[in-house]
């Protein structure tokens, strides 16, 4: 199995949505970006946490797709 590296950041997840993908443990997190490399904190990403390396999609990582939150009342 081939992993990628993850990170989360409220603020994207609220705007765009997030993913749950499975980690090598079995567990599972929510995330809003990937990459390849670890390249820690990007400039302009306020808030965002290395959540560390999951399961990439093409080896069945993904658990759930990309969907936002919806308002609650």
């Amino acid at each position: 199995m081939t992993t990628i590296h993850a990170w989360f950041s409220s603020h994207s997840a609220l705007r765009h949505g997030s993913m749950v993908y499975r980690k090598l443990d079995g567990s599972t997190v929510k995330i809003t970006r990937m990459n390849l490399q670890k390249d820690g904190k990007r400039l302009g990403r306020v808030g965002e946490t290395y959540v560390g390396e999951v399961i990439r999609t093409e080896d069945g990582g993904a658990v759930q797709p990309e969907r936002r939150a919806t308002a609650s009342s």
